[in-house]
């Protein structure tokens, strides 16, 4: 019977790791928590081998091809579905075969087919379709399975491993796009499951990247004054993309007062706006929304009063045709009239000095010297930036962004500068009263909330208060030990328990008495 074992992987060597030698090979000590662990060297001594969590088994098919199976982190669920799986391969020697097994044989690209066909059903735009079937096409590709028996969590991983090392101009992605594939390889799998094609997801335990350490593109919001010129450029500018410059006008100032991304406004008609009514709303259909349900949101006043005189002049039919959200396009349309904005803006340069600074700033350039972009999707970051300089509270920003979690609105798009920080910390009370934002000395320590407003001041003022604190802590814990004894002597004259303070509980008394107690 095939042994159950644990694959390992390497990791970095700490610098202060322990080497010593352990079952006739090199080991590192390695401190894990309260625990030190031991772990074999790899052969260059660079790295050590680590044991990752899920049991596997080297496993005999009936087809005779040998191949490496995932099953369980415990090893008592692994080693029941270790028995079941041999179960099911001697029964198929043997003749008996089962409904998952006569799919064993069939070729991915018909089972493909078939997904495409599921997911199309489930209301997904002929995009999404495309896209979810062609990541797990090029997956299988990459890794060379042609039937279902070839399915490998492990050659995927290594795959998409291999395509993150890759530079993004070369074909390679980064670890956002990677977890995408592994997204779609995971539906593909329970399709599988859900069709009764095999026993279990093969992709179960296919995990996922950190984003953070592999970040390849960086979007940075427009300023207030950036935002205004890109839509003053796109008036004066010609069709691009299909688009007309005043149409571009209110596909920014809708991007960027709404949060909506590009594939939901190019899904947008003027049946989608009910601009009329006491609260003026717009919706997106479910299958354009990109958490798959209907979404009505609530539309600013101001940008409510622009659209009503352009909508009435639109036919019903998509407010902003074309392929200009597909292909990242919306990049082009957006640096394009990014780059008309900022030659006005060098244009308009008094002297020869102030066109050389304007030159060398970053002001409307596409990406900024720390890498940050400012592409169509860049938009939605500057709604929730706004949102957040405006003082909104967070569970109104994440409902109004429609993300799943606050951490996604407030750490990913909500940007915050050095002077916003710096801002918010002068709105500080300081240490002789007042803010330095202007405040009236001492206002803000009078009433609830006075935090540290003259605090100096009412230490030299109260010469009662300083002797509270530079009175010794024993005086006064003796002190109090005498008052407490006292009290409970009148109080309980013919008590029966012991009045000891250590059998106290120390949520009852105060803690000077408890002082008193750790010196007895």
């Amino acid at each position: 019977m095939p042994a159950l074992f644990r694959q390992t992987k390497p990791h970095a060597l700490p610098a202060d790791a322990e080497i010593l030698e352990k079952d006739g090979r090199p080991h590192a000590r390695i401190r894990e928590g309260k625990q030190t662990k031991f772990y074999p060297l790899t052969k260059d001594g660079k790295r050590y081998l680590r044991p990752v969590a899920v049991w596997c088994a080297e496993v005999v098919h009936a087809d005779g091809r040998r191949r490496r199976v995932r099953f369980s982190p415990n090893k008592d669920a692994a080693a029941v579905m270790l028995a079941k799986l041999l179960t099911e391969i001697e029964q198929e020697k043997a003749g008996v075969r089962t409904p998952l097994t006569t799919q064993q044989g069939r070729p991915l690209a018909a089972l493909l087919v078939e997904y495409r066909a599921h997911h199309a059903d489930k209301g997904n735009t002929p995009e999404q379709t495309a896209q979810a079937a062609r990541r797990c096409e090029l997956t299988f590709g990459g890794c060379g399975f042609l039937t279902l028996t070839d399915l490998d969590a492990t050659a995927a991983e290594r795959w998409l491993s291999t395509r993150r090392a890759i530079p993004k101009a070369e074909g390679g992605f980064g670890a956002r796009t990677s977890n995408h594939y592994v997204t779609a390889m995971k539906a593909f799998g329970n399709w599988l499951v859900k069709a009764r094609r095999v026993a279990e997801n093969p992709f179960r335990f296919l995990g996922k990247v950190n984003t953070d350490v592999d970040v390849r593109h960086v979007r940075r919001p427009l300023t207030d004054d950036e935002f205004t010129r890109l839509i003053a450029a796109a008036a004066v500018g010609g069709p691009f993309r299909g688009l007309p410059g005043p149409d571009r006008v209110m596909l920014y100032a809708v991007a960027g007062m709404t949060g909506l991304r590009a594939s939901e406004l190019a899904s947008l008609t003027p049946a989608s706006f009910a601009l009329e009514a006491e609260t003026p709303t717009l919706t997106v259909g479910a299958a354009y929304s990109k958490r798959k349900r209907k979404d009505t949101l609530p539309v600013h006043p101001d940008l409510a009063r622009q659209l009503r005189p352009w909508l009435s002049a639109k036919p019903a039919a998509p407010l902003w045709p074309g392929k200009w959200a597909v292909h990242n396009e919306a990049v082009d349309l957006i640096r394009r009239d990014l780059e008309t904005a900022r030659a006005a803006w060098i244009a308009e340069a008094g002297t020869a000095e102030e066109r050389a600074e304007r030159e060398k700033s970053d002001f409307l350039v596409y990406e900024d010297a720390s890498g940050g972009k400012a592409d169509f999707h860049s938009l939605r970051h500057r709604f929730v930036t706004e949102l957040v300089k405006a003082g909104v509270q967070p569970k109104d920003a994440k409902e109004l962004a429609r993300h799943s979690t606050i951490t996604l609105t407030m750490d990913r798009y909500a940007h915050v500068t050095l002077q916003d920080t710096a801002a918010a910390l002068a709105r500080m009370p300081g240490l002789t009263g007042g803010s330095s934002t202007g405040a009236a000395p001492g206002a803000a320590g009078k009433g609830n909330g006075g935090g540290q407003s003259g605090v100096i001041e009412e230490v030299a003022d109260r010469p009662t208060l300083k002797s509270e604190l530079t009175e010794p802590l024993g005086v006064k814990a003796v002190e109090a030990n005498r008052r407490g004894s006292e009290t409970e002597e009148e109080s309980t004259p013919s008590r029966s328990r012991t009045c000891n303070l250590r059998f106290r509980r120390p949520t009852l008394y105060p803690i000077e008495l408890w002082v008193h107690v750790s010196e007895i």
